[in-house]
């Protein structure tokens, strides 16, 4: 009788165990699909509503730019009247297409879908708008003037010192302006989206992990239960076997020192091998010291979840999410460690992939726009006693439209990417180099001590771009640079400051026919320059 009671307990917790296992296995394919789709949200939404519109903005800048050349040029006394007239076909034309490009970047802000309910994005999509409406406001006045300018300009008797450059760039440095605050935004709205979905990815882990840990415990209990009506000895020895061989995660055993008392065979089908008892840990982790540090970190504290990397039997590091926790031991058997791992090697890929795309050029793959204003954030937000001298260069190529006329784009683009590599070497270990648009770069320097050392990377930088470039299967092409220099904080406290007088100290050099480099200096607003810092 009590045989039979045995056997009827054992089938109704095998029929139990069974159950909950299907349970386990349902809500763990729940919570990965319900992942993937936020994923798939996440990204979508990314594109659509933040890299197409900031690309939009980058480009209307861009044109913007183009119109300013367009129109210095136009005011030439030393042109041709087909010159003139295409220098002013060019304005009008950079400016329509400027205007089209904000006109499709409001409607699509416009008709942005929120990708997650909860986030406050109200708020900086109506900045947004406000802020490209501010925008085509300013780009009346400033085609206005334009045109007034080319008016006067057609006139005869017309006398070439009523024309102030200056001034204008001031204007049209307003225009832009609004252009960069609304990259501002765009950008904020892109952290808030991103921001909403770690905290959405958080709860869906922090909720799978506590009802995994849950059914962990129940599962134990239950295999203890069944093990325990045969032999209390064969008990141990089966849940071991039963929880290292049937589960797909990755369990591992240790002692207080590291060594690896128990290892589960499904390591071998991401590792490609399983490890031995008796090796040390930290042999298979990489940064072994740090890593072993904060495992054992734990044995006096409550279970922790941990990022390793793992090293597999071609050399290639897997990325796992490891939860260690303590066994706790007694006199006749000691604490003990137990990792339960899972591989995030394609999580951790799509995460560089994304924030590659983010801050990273597509073309030159040096850090862009987003990164730049990253990088001089921490720079000059740094405390005051650990600030350092920084420098903001602008460089824009000089006779880089000439480059994609004669030859194409894809050489144009070729020479972007030849460019930037050597840019990158030439400022490595005194400061970054960005793409900011076009042919345009900026270099922040902030590891120099004097303003010699300054002039001398200066004058490395002018002699970088002046040189002849093999492009495009062997044909040559000779370009320079034209560069402004801006101090902080002497120049500007903010970014946007920076930029501004880097500009304008770039445009000088610009106009005295490029191939050199100019500090920004007050009296540079009406007009005057007398100062360089630098001469090839």
């Amino acid at each position: 009788m009590a045989g039979f009671f045995n056997i009827k307990v054992t089938r109704k917790l095998i029929f139990i165990f069974a159950a909950i296992s299907i349970l386990l296995v349902g809500i763990s394919v729940a919570s990965l699909l319900y992942l993937n789709q936020t994923i798939n949200r996440m990204s979508d939404s990314l594109y659509d509503d933040v890299f197409e519109n900031s690309e939009l903005i980058l480009s209307a800048d861009r044109d913007l730019y183009q119109a300013a050349i367009a129109l210095h040029s136009a005011m030439s006394s030393n042109l041709t009247e087909a010159e003139r007239d295409q220098f002013i076909q060019e304005f009008k034309d950079n400016n329509q297409q400027a205007e089209e490009r904000i006109s499709l970047a409001s409607s699509d802000i416009k008709s942005i879908n929120k990708p997650f309910s909860d986030l406050k994005q109200a708020n900086i999509l109506t900045e947004l708008e406000n802020e490209l409406h501010s925008f085509e406001t300013s780009l009346v006045l400033w085609k206005s003037t334009g045109s007034k300018l080319i008016a006067e300009r057609m006139q005869i008797g017309w006398d070439p010192a009523s024309y102030h450059a200056v001034n204008l760039n001031i204007q049209l440095n307003e225009v832009r302006s609004h252009l960069d605050q609304s990259e501002d935004l765009i950008n904020t709205y892109a952290l808030q989206v991103t921001n909403g979905f770690q905290d959405k990815k958080s709860a869906l882990f922090a909720l799978y992990s506590l009802v995994f840990f849950i059914l962990l415990l129940v599962i134990i209990y239950l295999g203890r239960k069944i093990i325990w009506l045969k032999n209390e000895m064969l008990e141990e020895q089966t849940l071991y076997q039963l929880i290292g061989e049937t589960m797909s995660d990755f369990i591992i055993l240790t002692d207080p020192n590291g060594l690896i008392l128990y290892s589960s065979p499904s390591h071998s089908s991401i590792l490609g091998y399983v490890p031995k008892k008796g090796d040390p840990l930290s042999n298979y982790i990489r940064e072994p010291e740090i890593a072993w540090a904060k495992l054992k970190s734990v044995v006096q504290g409550t279970p922790r979840i941990s990022e390793l990397r793992m090293r597999g039997s071609e050399g290639q590091w897997v990325w796992l999410e490891t939860k260690v926790s303590p066994v706790r031991g007694s006199n006749s058997f000691p604490a003990q460690f137990m990792l339960v791992s899972r591989e995030i090697t394609q999580r951790k890929q799509y995460e560089e992939r994304l924030h590659k795309l983010a801050f990273y050029d597509h073309l030159t793959a040096i850090p862009n726009r987003a990164h730049f204003k990253m990088y001089m954030e921490n720079l000059i937000n740094q405390p005051e006693e650990r600030r350092k001298n920084i420098a903001l260069a602008l460089l824009d190529c000089d006779r880089f439209k000439q480059l994609n006329d004669t030859l194409g784009h894809l050489a144009g683009d070729e020479f972007l990417q030849l460019l930037s590599r050597e840019l990158l070497q030439t400022v490595k270990g005194v400061g970054q180099a960005f793409r900011i648009g076009g042919d345009e770069f900026a270099v922040v320097l902030h590891r120099f001590t004097s303003p010699e050392m300054l002039d001398e990377m200066l004058q490395r930088l002018l002699k970088l771009f002046n040189k002849s470039w093999s492009i495009d299967n062997g044909s040559s092409f000779h370009t320079s640079a034209s560069i402004g220099v801006a101090l902080f904080p002497e120049h500007g406290s903010s970014i946007n400051e920076l930029l501004r007088a880097a500009d304008l100290a770039m445009y000088l050099s610009k106009e005295r026919g490029g191939n050199e480099a100019n500090l920004y200096y007050e009296l540079l607003d009406v007009g005057l320059s007398n100062q360089t810092i630098g001469k090839p």
